[in-house]
């Protein structure tokens, strides 16, 4: 059985009390187990436990270990997952995010093995923390289910209810769940912090990749150009030089009006004369 004063020490220390529970005595102690889809490994939650998000992208195994005297074997529970921290424990303006709310829960007299004869409240919903964040605390309680529990739970949280902005205190009161009997959690970060997503429409654009230009005066120092915008292309200036050469035509017109020339001033004289 896990020491239940490593668990509440734990609880403390993460901020879990205040931040998601005024306070927290457990009367049990509560395993849970995830299995890597992947790998197929199990991995065994202790308080604390940095997981990755692979790790936690399907339900776990949930144990009750040492029941108390109230939680007898014909016992119902009730087990809900949050996260005090979204979108990140930096912000965390939409906490708590409800993850798994559930009621119905009896424990294998054996192994403790909690499993529900009715459909949870609230499915699962895996970790998944933005990039750019800080791991998130997930919080599993169990409580021990009180009689008007299927009547009065359904009437506040159902398939159409928000994940966001839950508060398992405020509900903890409304349905009469009292103190959490057992509690566990888990920290989870993002896959890689540097690597932002693309969302909506933006992913579904065709990205439009530039081309390099290497500059005549930076060739040596590997700089590029973006490529000039058809928009933005400067039109073409053409200078003669200077220096040109006339041409053969211009030689024969200034032959040609120096010979109307003499011709005129013959006329001149055979005039006068």
């Amino acid at each position: 059985m896990p020491n239940l004063s490593n668990v509440t020490t734990a609880f403390s220390s993460a901020q879990i009390v205040p931040d998601v529970l005024p306070s927290f005595s457990p009367t049990d102690g509560v395993n849970l187990t995830f299995t890597d889809p992947v790998s197929m490994q199990s991995v065994d939650v202790v308080p604390g436990l940095l997981l990755t998000m692979g790790q936690t992208s399907m339900p776990p195994d949930i144990t009750l270990v040492a029941p108390s005297a109230d939680s007898g074997s014909n016992a119902s529970f009730v087990v809900v997952l949050l996260d005090p921290d979204a979108p990140t424990p930096q912000n965390p303006n939409v906490s708590e995010f409800l993850h798994f709310l559930g009621g119905d829960f009896s424990a294998d007299s054996t192994s403790g093995l909690l499993s529900n004869s009715t459909p949870a409240l609230m499915e699962f919903f895996p970790p998944t923390p933005p990039p750019g964040s800080d791991p998130h605390r997930y919080v599993l309680l169990v409580f021990n289910q009180p009689d008007s529990f299927d009547v009065d739970a359904p009437t506040l949280i159902n398939a159409t209810t928000p994940r966001t902005n839950f508060s398992v205190t405020d509900f903890a009161q409304a349905v009469d769940l009292g103190d959490a009997i057992a509690g566990n959690y888990f920290l989870v970060g993002p896959t890689n912090l540097s690597t932002p997503t693309m969302t909506g429409t933006a992913a579904n654009q065709p990205t439009t990749p530039s081309i390099p230009l290497t500059s005549p005066s930076s060739s040596s120092s590997g700089d590029t150009l973006s490529a000039i915008s058809p928009s933005t292309t400067p039109s073409a200036v053409v200078t003669a030089p200077n220096n040109m050469a006339s041409s053969p035509s211009s030689a024969n017109a200034n032959k040609l009006r120096t010979s109307h020339l003499i011709a005129i001033a013959v006329v001149m004289v055979l005039c006068v004369v």
